[in-house]
């Protein structure tokens, strides 16, 4: 009977301890995947504030060549005469 019993505890307790080893192997691997989403997303905030820059510059120059056309409209003699 004390055989069956330490044959059930062993059970129980080898059961136990590699669900505990599993749990902490998930644990850590959420965690690794938790740090490489917020890097993902770091990288996508850096990525949107670049596209931002990007798209300022390009206003800019747009703004600047208008300005420099209607100098040149300015400058030029009127059509017709």
């Amino acid at each position: 009977m004390s055989i069956i019993f330490a044959v059930l505890a062993g059970f129980i307790m080898g059961g136990g301890l590699v669900g505990w080893q599993l749990s902490r192997r998930w644990q850590q691997q959420v965690r690794e995947a938790e740090q490489s989403l917020q890097a993902i997303a770091d990288q996508h905030q850096q990525e949107v504030q670049a596209g931002k820059a990007l798209k300022q510059q390009v206003a800019d120059l747009q703004f600047q060549l208008n300005q420099a056309r209607n100098e040149v409209r300015a400058l030029q003699p009127p059509a017709g005469r």
